[in-house]
């Protein structure tokens, strides 16, 4: 635990974790939580220099790359938006944080990065023509909504899709992206209650494509499950969503953050050497942002 408890008190001084943190214990929930979204933004960091290249970085190794246009260790839109999306439940009911969000991503879209067709069609932004058949169903709901799964006791299913789905439908109408942020979201609900006592869903007939994981939010869903089930560390969850290719600072984002959640102490979060290189100064809201979801969890459990 030596790296562990130095990566861990870094976070502390540097004023990135809630102080109660340090009244729980490290296998809890309120851990998982804070654990599943600092390896969320360093999975979304870790996967950008990787995503849809067309000549692949092989291998995959276990250190930050930068990349062009980007700064060393910064995140994508996918942790962005996730912040925005979880600021936006301070309303009273699921249809008022949906509009919330959208007052957030229009206040805050000139400062986004690596922003989905979606997203951008929802901002009035063009649009590439050969991703124009993705508004609306991409990954992006899903991507976004992923982490508020953690707010909802696994039985507290129906309010968990009710949230999740008006959340969703701000930017993403089709019932395949509603489908899959549902989907992933209950995977986030169930680690972050019972850790990893309940395994992850089966996947039979799912194969990667030559292509990568597309944005599609079932293929995005699918890579994230394949990597979690088979990964046994949150590194080893980055360097393999990495090697599937396509959109992998998502998936690497994604699977992170869920084998953080679900392996708890065992996951090796902060033993990932290169964690504080990670540009957390781009997101001094992630203390809050953590804080929130775990008062937010603690109030539906009441």
């Amino acid at each position: 635990m030596g790296k562990s408890l130095e990566n861990i008190d870094d976070f502390f001084a540097h004023d990135l974790l809630p102080e109660s943190l340090q009244n729980f214990l490290f296998d809890s929930s309120e851990w998982a939580i804070a654990s599943a979204f600092i390896a969320y933004a360093a999975g979304d960091a870790f996967g950008v220099a990787h995503e849809f290249n067309a000549t692949p970085i092989v291998p995959v190794i276990d250190t930050l790359l930068g990349k062009s246009d980007w700064p060393y260790g910064g995140v994508s839109d996918d942790t962005a938006l996730t912040l925005l999306t979880i600021q936006s439940m301070s309303e009273e009911v699921p249809e008022a944080a949906a509009d919330r969000f959208l007052d957030l991503l229009r206040e805050q879209q000139n400062f986004l990065r690596g922003l989905g067709p979606t997203t951008r069609f929802a901002l009035g932004m063009p649009v590439k023509i050969e991703e124009q058949h993705l508004i609306g169903i991409s990954n992006g709901g899903m991507m976004r909504t992923a982490l508020l799964g953690m707010i909802f006791a696994p039985q507290r299913e129906a309010e968990r899709e009710a949230w999740i789905t008006a959340s969703v439908q701000a930017t993403h109408k089709h019932p395949t992206a509603v489908k899959a942020a549902l989907l992933m979201a209950a995977l986030f609900s169930d680690a972050a209650s019972n850790g990893d006592q309940n395994p992850l869903p089966t996947l039979s007939d799912w194969t990667v494509s030559p292509k990568g994981i597309s944005l599609d939010p079932m293929d995005t869903y699918f890579g994230v499950v394949h990597v979690a089930t088979h990964a046994n560390t949150v590194k080893d969850a980055y360097i393999r969503a990495c090697e599937l290719g396509g959109d992998t600072d998502t998936v690497a984002a994604l699977a992170g953050s869920l084998v953080a959640a679900r392996l708890r102490e065992k996951s090796e979060l902060f033993d990932v050497g290169w964690l504080m290189d990670v540009k957390w100064s781009e997101i001094p809201e992630m203390k809050n942002a953590i804080a929130r979801l775990i008062n937010l969890r603690t109030e539906w459990d009441l």
